[in-house]
Order: structure tokens, then sequence, then C-alpha cells
């Protein structure tokens, strides 16, 4: 999935869409706790937990962490490669 909408400008209509596309993300992979996220938003910092609107909110105004490319508190599976010997 194209990630580059993180790095867009928040008054964009790719960046509305790929936070979109996100919370679609979040909402089939995420581990839900009684009904709530962790948020990606660049003062959350994935330290807090809210339910999706909050989350929708958070990171259309304030912005998503440019460096949270792996969804991994969204339930992405980081495949990692080993040396052989």
């Amino acid at each position: 999935m194209d990630r580059s909408w993180i790095n867009t400008s928040r008054i964009s209509d790719v960046y509305k869409k790929g936070v979109e596309d996100f919370l679609q993300y979040a909402k089939r992979n995420a581990t839900v706790i009684n009904g709530t996220y962790y948020c990606p938003c660049v003062n959350c910092v994935n330290g807090k937990r809210l339910d999706i609107e909050l989350v929708r909110e958070h990171v259309l105004c304030d912005g998503f962490l440019n460096n949270y490319t792996s969804w991994t508190w969204e339930g992405e599976v980081i495949e990692l490669s080993y040396a052989s010997e």
C-alpha cells in the first residue's frame, strides 16, 4: 500500500484519502480494546488509545507521524530477513 500521502499537505485530497485508507486498515487489522485504537498523530505518537473518530480528527488536524510507515500498532506484521550462514 502506498504511504507517500503521509508526507503530503494535510489539506490535500491525497492526504485525506490516505487517512481514510489507514482508518479502514486499522478497523480490519488492529486489536481493538473497548472500541479504541492507537492514535498515530504527531501529539499522541501511538501512546494513546482513542475511538476511531477521534483518531481521524487527530490525524487530520495535527498530522500523521512522518516515520510511521510500518503500521505495527494496527496489526501489520513486519517480515524480518535473516542473514544466511
